[in-house]
């Protein structure tokens, strides 16, 4: 067998940093000015969107956006393709529809 293969156990060189709590990890870094993220996910599973109420978080005090699907598409931004082709049966490729970056219409 080669060098490396399926199976084989690879010598790790960053476990003992994690292990005795020295490691670092991104979310422990913090620049100057830095920003967060933050996506709200709905608590109803398949439910229809009927309106999004934006007021209260437009006006929190440190926002400096908020975004719907809408806002992304009136920018010309499009839904993530799917990069990755998978194989379907027979040999031919499976249909991998765009995906929204935001949800639309429903959740």
């Amino acid at each position: 067998m080669g060098r490396f293969g399926v199976g084989q156990g690879l010598r790790r060189v960053e476990d003992v940093r994690f292990l005795t709590g020295q490691g670092r990890y991104s979310d422990d870094i913090t620049l100057e000015g830095q920003s967060y993220a933050v996506l709200v996910r709905s608590p109803f599973a398949h439910a229809e969107i009927t309106g999004i109420d934006l007021d209260d978080a437009r006006a929190a005090p440190g926002v400096l956006g908020v975004f719907t699907a809408e806002d992304l598409r009136a920018d010309g931004v499009g839904d993530i393709p799917c990069l990755v082709p998978m194989p379907g049966k027979n040999g031919g490729r499976t249909v991998m529809p765009p995906h929204p970056a935001l949800a639309r219409g429903r959740v």
